[in-house]
């Protein structure tokens, strides 16, 4: 777990929309999240669409050491709390964060029982749903909008890109059509929308990864997450031999991406997290050598050179985005 992301710390601002301040606004401060496992599946896991999995993913690398799925909820909340607080003394509370596999996937009993655990966790000032655009039938989405108006909720998809060709190539098992429907349905029902999204892909061409910013923004999400793409100890991408997968972009091209991306994305929508680099030993490509900061803050010298931020080519979208908080952890 690792705490609010600002970009560049020497600015007086990132050049793109801060969720620390959304935090101080909803919440009087900084928030930490703590991830647990509810003891969910994945439905392109455990054969309701697929066996294999996504080819990326490597769930034990970014499974934090206290949410064990047999402990309770409650337990492997209070076991992480006490080094969370450590680390972040001046935060307002935390976030109780439904993280590993599909939290929306099973029957919605246990999500209710989940989501009623996770409220009752003291000190919690609401929860992060973590989940996928095919998991959230009519019951679940009722049930999390009964959640959110009792307490503050943020769904999280993994949405991932906007392609479908590239979807398929990472064997996510859904489409672009089935993501922007979701986002509809959850907006529809007044919950905060989060998205995760993997640039520097090899299947999908720079153009098109910048696009996905427009289609996100024109789709109404509130907040977005940007990877880029890493080749994981134990996941299936792991396997194959590829040679794009070995010559995956350097963390200054990745940053050049990102800043295009910024600029195509609705300066509204909040900006949750820029890069993310696994844990050393999980991480087999790319080996980048530097910092996650680093890579933060040549995004922003980006911008700043070209006297640019987040939305300068963006035609902006009608509504009001809902302020979507964030702290910063591992992929969906």
């Amino acid at each position: 777990m690792r705490g609010l992301v600002d970009g560049d710390r020497t600015s007086p601002g990132p050049p793109y929309t801060n969720p620390r301040s959304v935090a101080r606004r909803r919440f009087g401060g900084k928030v930490f999240r703590v991830a647990v496992d509810a003891g969910f599946s994945c439905p392109v896991r455990d054969g309701t669409r697929a066996t294999a999995g996504c080819l990326f993913c490597s769930i034990d690398g970014f499974r934090p050491p206290a949410s064990r799925p047999k402990l309770a909820l409650s337990e492997q909340v209070r076991r992480a709390l006490p080094g969370l607080r450590r680390r972040y003394p001046a935060a307002t509370g935390y976030l109780v964060y439904l993280q590993p596999y599909t939290s929306t996937h099973g029957p919605p009993e246990r999500l209710a029982a989940a989501l009623a655990e996770a409220r009752r966790c003291p000190g919690t000032l609401g929860i992060v749903v973590g989940t996928r655009p095919d998991a959230l039938p009519d019951v679940v989405l009722d049930l999390l909008a009964a959640t959110a108006r009792e307490t503050y909720l943020q769904v999280e998809l993994g949405v991932q890109s906007t392609d479908d060709a590239t979807l398929r190539a990472m064997r996510r098992g859904h489409t672009w059509a089935q993501a922007r429907r979701a986002i509809a349905l959850l907006k529809a029902r007044g919950l905060h929308v989060g998205a995760h999204m993997i640039l520097g892909t090899p299947w999908e061409p720079a153009p098109s990864q910048i696009a996905g910013a427009r289609r996100l923004s024109a789709a109404g999400i509130d907040a977005v997450k940007l990877h880029h793409l890493q080749v994981l100890r134990g996941s299936a991408l792991a396997s194959l031999r590829h040679p794009a997968l070995w010559s995956l972009p350097s963390w200054r091209t990745y940053a050049q991406l990102a800043a295009d991306f910024l600029e195509q994305l609705d300066a509204r929508v909040v900006v949750e997290r820029l890069c993310a680099v696994a844990p050393r030993r999980m991480l087999l490509a790319p080996r980048w050598g530097v910092r996650e900061t680093i890579v933060r803050a040549e995004i922003c010298r980006i911008l700043r050179k070209r006297g640019s931020r987040q939305g300068t080519a963006c035609r902006p979208t009608h509504g009001p985005r809902m302020g979507v908080l964030k702290t910063k952890e591992s992929q969906q």
